[in-house]
């Protein structure tokens, strides 16, 4: 299929009103496509990885993490988006969200209401964390443990702000905590804080958080959580911290529940084609706020991309959890305090 032929299907597919008979320089189109084959040495007999992870999620099949298909528009004055995604992200991350809602990665329009300040409403990539559900934009072929366990998109207004060429900042208010519609008694709307600052071209800085009630009425029991990000693109390595922290108010007495996770990766490249990342992590949830069952997990992955095109890349990737407690499944009803995969990748993006 020609450029000109996914340009004209697009158009069938996402009618915009207003369009004109041909594609002004202020569209954009784009699309991705991202397989993998995932082994768990865990052998798990629903062939789906651990409950705390979301993307590349089967073991032993090949499947599909993300195909996404998007359209955009942008004048001075106003924009829009939607893409439309399907795959494992599409499946386990919107499981609890109606149909319709499931094939939505993003879908949003926006007004600029003065000079460097925009209001978007709709479905969008979250503020927090350095990672998205495009893998091809990440150092590894799996998300962290934080990305896995913080929103990936919120619902909701947005407003951005360019405060000079160096600061970023964005507000929202949101349906809740990775929602696109409540599905409970839960009235509450949530508000985050975004700010991003790069320096130089070498660094960047990011402090995300999220307020909200998550639970319905009439229980009350608000949700603080903190994102905070350091990259640092170096000569001989680059280099990624993150951090969160939450805490959520408890019902039968005024201490707090709170929840903590850490990440470090380490990227360099090998040659002009081939490119290696060593990340290792934690994340311990002792009140089972966000992992079932008061989880304590460290992680540690080696990654090795090979570069086919600027838009293609195959990836292969080791990874293995370890764990205080027997918490991970084994065949004939056994537990494990470990799990080990290797999962490979072909990742394709075109616009």
């Amino acid at each position: 299929m020609t450029i000109k032929q996914l340009r004209f299907l697009l158009l069938l597919v996402f009618p915009v009103a207003g369009f004109s008979q041909e594609i002004a320089p202020s569209w954009t189109f784009e699309g991705y496509v991202e397989t993998y084959y995932l082994y768990d040495f865990g052998k798990p007999e629903n062939h789906e990885r651990p409950d705390f992870l979301y993307n590349f999620k089967r073991h032993n099949e090949f499947s599909v993490n993300l195909a996404l298909l998007g359209v955009g528009y942008e004048t001075d004055k106003y924009r829009a988006k939607i893409k439309l995604m399907s795959g494992n992200y599409a499946q386990y991350n919107l499981a609890n969200e109606p149909t319709w809602a499931q094939f939505i990665y993003e879908a949003a329009v926006g007004i600029k209401l003065q000079d460097r300040l925009w209001l978007d409403m709709g479905v969008m990539p979250s503020h927090i964390g350095f990672e998205s559900a495009i893998g091809a934009n990440c150092w590894h072929l799996s998300r962290s443990l934080l990305a896995e366990n913080s929103p990936y998109f919120l619902t909701g207004a947005r407003l951005t702000y360019d405060v000079s060429d160096e600061l970023y900042a964005t507000l929202w208010l949101t349906n809740g905590w990775q929602n696109v519609q409540r599905i409970d008694r839960n009235q509450s709307l949530g508000m985050g804080l975004g700010l991003n600052y790069q320096p130089n071209e070498r660094m960047e800085i990011n402090y995300a958080n999220y307020l909200g009630n998550e639970y319905p009425q009439p229980l009350a029991r608000y949700r603080f959580f903190q994102n905070f990000y350091l990259q640092h693109y170096g000569k001989i390595v680059d280099v990624t911290i993150g951090i969160d922290h939450g805490t959520e108010q408890r019902l039968s007495s005024n201490r707090l529940n709170q929840w903590f996770g850490v990440t470090a990766s380490v990227r360099r490249p090998l040659s002009e084609k081939i490119t290696a990342a060593v990340r290792g992590e934690y994340y311990a949830d002792p009140f089972g706020v966000i992992l079932s069952d008061g989880m304590k997990i460290s992680g540690f992955s080696l990654n090795a991309d090979f570069e086919i095109s600027p838009k293609a890349v195959f990836r292969l990737e080791g990874r293995r959890f370890i764990s205080p407690d027997p918490i991970f499944n084994r065949p004939l009803g056994l537990v494990n305090r470990g799990n080990s995969a290797l999962a490979t990748s072909i990742a394709i993006r075109f616009d």
